[in-house]
């Protein structure tokens, strides 16, 4: 295992950081949107913004241990992330481009040799 790529600390420290907001964002809207009314739907979206910030506080995680998994969820999530965006980009007009262009990169970047060879896939 190589030393880790500059451009991993970053994504890691990126990761832990959009991680806590949606935990934070997941209890808190969940629970506001519960109390206005929205009851179940309230409830499933929080649980859901909470299950991917954990997910996505382990991806960063895991970044600063280099655990393989982290290089394949990344680049799920990436790919995920770029097809919500072209469907929200069918639907919401061009607000959604920045999220495409943001995962690309990511995608792009996790395909780079060194990042493969630090998460041992290369």
């Amino acid at each position: 295992m190589s030393g880790r790529p500059l451009g991993v600390t970053i994504l890691g420290i990126l990761w832990i950081i959009g991680g806590l907001f949606a935990i934070i964002g997941g209890v808190l809207g969940g629970a506001i949107l519960s109390v206005a009314g929205f009851g179940g739907i309230g409830a499933a979206l929080g649980v859901g913004a909470f299950i991917i910030g954990i997910i996505d506080l382990l991806l960063g995680i895991g970044c600063f241990k280099a655990w393989s998994w982290v290089w394949i969820v990344g680049v799920i999530f990436s790919a995920i992330s770029i097809l919500i965006g072209i469907v929200s980009l069918l639907t919401t007009g061009f607000s959604a481009l920045l999220g495409i262009i943001i995962a690309a990169i990511i995608l792009y970047y996790l395909f780079q040799p060194q990042v493969k060879a630090y998460f041992g896939n290369a």
